[in-house]
């Protein structure tokens, strides 16, 4: 009963902070609908790029239950010689998202492709699909960790303006959770909140939270440009997501884990362009063949993960150097069936390269911690090193089978670094960098973060394998994949968190064919390979003048959820001039049967909601005003 009476005012609480919302406390011009794009306003993106295929997906705003989207995919900007076409009905099951598979393309070949839903045409995006045969050459942008409400996604813009990579991966955190922070970041200097201001926990609050990280315009545009794989990590759900459970989840005010996290991977399945493929062992990982030049292999190594049977095991293993004992047979990192096929993957590939793209560092290494004061050293509690066995099994399938020429792509630690990965069959030496069995870059954080500073000469002191680490710096990464060499160039962006162009590359490493090690190279890397032209921001023939940045209506309605609904329901809209706002719901006959009027709203995207627990199930209508317009939507209470 007690906690049933916690949930209860946890609900009361949320309404009353959301009908206290405000965009015009912390205007974000980043947040503005932009008419050159309506009613696309999220964009178009693609992912998962195969040699003969490619997802596309946009969304559609609109007021209908459902809707008929078109799509085009052609070989030139103008949209002319068009290779595939089709149909795609969207509705609020999906969160009136789009998501096609285009097969039967060409290999290594640059598409263009729209969207026309409402009488309107998307943006054209341009993608690419991967090459086939003997390949000399790819370049692959890579990043992760990026909080919107830590800093602007200057690296999103970096990677669209240097138009110089042919596939991008976002190794995850591609969103946070996590809503208003406590302490330094409480004041709002840079105007990047989030919404909803809450964390994000069940439907409305994760579509929500996507949708609000697709208006950015950085990442928009960035999408619109290239290819991008994306895989999660744990702020896709909640910070140190595990299979049973995370660090910041509350099962009385959020409910189950279970459901949390099914909801989560629902949510991320809509908005992320991936390829849903129901024979994999899990839903993000997939190999992704380059030809002879290299198999990317992509894993997913966090809610599959069985935590430490106790607090003694978890001491155990982030305190002994040499922690292999203290980890169990039962323990998994990413579920024994993934194990299984990322052990299979590696030692069947025959391209020059295997790289493995994961969420969390995969090298053993250990950094100071202060207990009473006293500096001891630990593991790193986030990656590998908690999973041992997980880690010698890819050992040891390395040296049973001989494998080389392993590139492993990790981020979540907010420190860029570079090491050689030790376990080969001799003792690894840090001078020739004989006894490794692979490389691991590890990319920077997108937006401000960082940790281990202060620590660099204890670093390097105790992890002779480790080549290079910078704990203060933002950015990306972008590695370049010869027949003769990989190569990461590790680029830096402002570090103030504010928008900036400013760009700087802190050092290039690489590993040549057959070496398994890291030297430092001059960089940047560079291609003779010539890149298309981006494509231009604004849709074909749409009549609207370029550089509009308010939508026609007075207010445009984003979303209502959840719908169908039972006990609430939450809205999220977009006033384009100050107006009084008043929200009407409507039975079936024309009768209103609630109205809330909400005053004078500011500018800007909000988000409110109320409980609807005293009207009886039915079909309604719920209206919003503002000024002389009103937009509507149907909704079904049960």
């Amino acid at each position: 009963m007690r906690n049933l009476y916690k949930f209860g005012f946890f609900l009361l609480s949320m309404f009353l902070f959301l009908g206290n919302i405000n965009a015009n406390i912390y205007p974000n011009d980043r947040s503005l609908l932009d008419s050159t794009i309506q009613p696309f306003y999220h964009g178009v993106a693609s992912g998962d790029p195969l040699n003969d295929r490619v997802i596309i997906w946009t969304r559609v705003t609109t007021d209908q239950v459902s809707v008929p989207v078109k799509w085009r995919m052609a070989t030139d900007t103008g949209m002319q010689n068009i290779v595939g076409q089709g149909t795609f009905t969207t509705d609020s099951s999906r969160d009136y998202t789009v998501k096609v598979d285009v097969v039967g393309l060409q290999p290594n070949t640059y598409y263009y492709y729209e969207f026309e839903a409402l009488g309107r045409l998307s943006q054209r995006g341009r993608t690419k699909t991967m090459p086939t045969g003997s390949v000399n050459n790819l370049r692959i942008a890579f990043m992760s960790c990026s909080n919107y409400s830590f800093g602007y996604f200057n690296a999103y813009d970096a990677i669209t303006r240097r138009n110089d990579v042919d596939l991008l991966i976002h190794l995850g955190d591609y969103i946070y959770e996590d809503g208003l922070k406590t302490g330094p970041y409480v004041v709002d200097t840079i105007k990047r909140r989030t919404f909803p201001e809450y964390d994000a926990f069940d439907l409305v609050s994760y579509r929500q939270r996507y949708a609000w990280y697709r208006l950015d315009p950085s990442l928009r545009n960035l999408h619109q440009q290239f290819p991008m794989v994306v895989i999660w990590d744990d702020h896709e759900f909640a910070n140190d997501a595990t299979k049973d459970t995370a660090l910041r989840h509350d099962p009385v005010t959020q409910g189950p884990w279970a459901v949390r996290k099914a909801t989560a991977i629902r949510v991320y399945k809509e908005w992320i362009p991936m390829r849903e493929d129901t024979s994999n062992t899990n839903i993000i990982n997939f190999t992704q063949p380059i030809g002879d030049l290299a198999d990317i292999i992509y894993t997913e190594n966090r809610i599959e993960r069985i935590d430490a049977h106790s607090f003694q095991q978890a001491y155990d293993l982030v305190s002994h150097i040499d922690n292999l004992p203290y980890d169990t047979p039962d323990r998994t990192m990413h579920g024994f069936r993934q194990m299984e096929w990322l052990t299979n993957q590696l030692k069947r590939s025959t391209a020059k390269w295997k790289v493995m793209a994961n969420q969390v560092v995969f090298a053993s290494y250990v950094y100071k911690q202060a207990i009473l004061g006293i500096p001891f050293p630990f593991h790193n509690a986030a990656g590998w090193d908690i999973n041992p066995l997980d880690r010698k099994m890819v050992l040891d399938t390395v040296n049973r089978y001989n494998l080389q020429n392993l590139v492993i792509l990790s981020g979540d630690i907010h420190v860029s670094m570079a090491f050689d990965v030790p376990g080969g069959a001799i003792p690894y030496d840090p001078a020739t960098g004989e006894g490794s069995i692979g490389v691991e870059f590890v990319c920077d954080n997108t937006v401000r973060g960082g940790l281990y500073g202060g620590q660099q000469s204890y670093m390097y002191a105790n992890n002779q394998h480790l080549k290079y680490i910078n704990p203060n710096s933002l950015g990306y990464c972008v590695l370049d994949l010869t027949p003769t060499s990989a190569c990461c160039d590790y680029w830096e962006t402002d570090t103030s968190g504010k928008l900036s162009s400013s760009l700087k590359l802190l050092g290039t490493w690489c590993t040549k064919i057959n070496e398994n090690h890291l030297k430092p190279y001059p960089g940047p890397t560079y291609t003779t390979t010539v890149f298309p032209a981006l494509v231009p921001y604004n849709p074909r023939n749409n009549g609207i003048t370029v550089g509009v940045k308010n939508i026609q209506k007075a207010v445009e309605l984003m979303s209502v959820f959840p719908n169908p609904t039972q006990h609430y329901l939450r809205f999220q809209y977009f006033i384009k001039a100050p107006e009084n706002l008043v929200i009407t719901i409507y039975d079936m006959q024309g009768n209103a049967v609630k109205s809330v009027d909400y005053g004078q709203q500011g500018v800007g995207l909000h988000q409110d909601g109320f409980p609807i627990m005293d009207l009886a199930p039915a079909e309604y209508i719920i209206t919003f005003q503002s000024g002389t317009d009103i937009v509507s939507r149907k909704f079904i209470k049960h």
